[in-house]
């Protein structure tokens, strides 16, 4: 999990209704109907979601606690529906406290781990993988539809890891690049020829107009190697795009936050 900053955070809560508005141009949907998509949800959740509570629980272990990011979570919850709370207390209080106020579901991140753990059944769910399966259901959405069309994964960590897997299981084609290789002999030992694997980012984009950034690295996609019909997903933090290849994308074929799809898809990943 890449470690935020304050300032990638602290606009979130301001930002929503923006937010929103921009996916619904770009997918017809909803930060909850695209959370819905990605979890194949078909009914209506709205008043199941409204009698739940989630407690969001600071962690000050590590690198302690980012400036704004339970804030963050706290709207973005709060947005899709869900009954919504930070602990007074924190670290092991805030479980506590969670626990005996008979919270639904909590959250909690440190430095490598972002949960939500439905204290019913136990059930946890990870960020990188509804953040991965999140952006691949944007995607499907945006291009009506990915099934048998070409996508192009820059990254192989865990959310690169979970976004192959959806694509797979929408019956996409796959195209692979990631700098280590023995994160792409996994890939290749896991996926064998269901997935096509290249040697650099300018290879995979003879392939595929559409991409998915999943890596933590900035300025890997270039002015140059953006088309027309270009179409980026980036759940990667900080953005890949050069500033001129930005420019030149424009917003309409771009989806990319800093932790709204992956926290929605949580919340109903955690919750149903």
């Amino acid at each position: 999990m890449t470690r935020l900053t304050p300032e990638q955070v602290k606009n979130i809560p301001i930002d929503l209704q923006n937010y929103e508005q921009e996916l619904i141009k770009k997918t017809e949907h909803s930060l909850l109907g695209i959370a819905k998509h990605t979890l194949n949800i078909r009914n209506d959740i709205t008043s199941v979601l409204s009698k739940k509570t989630a407690a969001i629980i600071p962690i000050t272990a590590g690198k302690g606690t980012i400036l704004g990011f339970t804030d963050a979570i706290l709207a973005i919850l709060t947005h899709i529906g869900l009954d919504t709370y930070i602990t007074k207390k924190k670290d092991v209080g805030g479980f506590a406290e969670a626990i005996s106020k008979q919270a639904d579901v909590l959250f909690a991140a440190d430095d490598n781990h972002f949960i939500a753990v439905n204290l019913r059944t136990r059930y946890v769910s990870e960020n990188s993988a509804c953040t991965g399966k999140a952006y691949i259901a944007a995607l499907d959405l945006a291009v009506k539809g990915i099934k048998s069309k070409t996508v192009f994964i820059i990254g192989y960590g865990p959310v690169g890891q979970a976004a192959t897997i959806e694509l797979l299981d929408r019956c996409a084609n796959v195209v692979l690049y990631d700098i280590d290789k023995v994160k792409i002999g996994y890939a290749k030992r896991k996926f064998k020829d269901r997935v096509h694997i290249v040697h650099s980012i300018k290879e995979g984009l003879r392939y595929a107009n559409l991409i998915v950034d999943a890596t933590p690295v900035p300025d890997i996609i270039s002015e140059d190697m953006i088309k027309e019909d270009t179409f980026v997903v980036a759940p990667g933090i900080p953005l890949g795009l050069t500033s001129k290849a930005l420019k030149k994308l424009t917003s309409k074929n771009l989806i990319h936050d800093s932790l709204e799809l992956g926290v929605a898809t949580m919340a109903l990943d955690a919750t149903f």
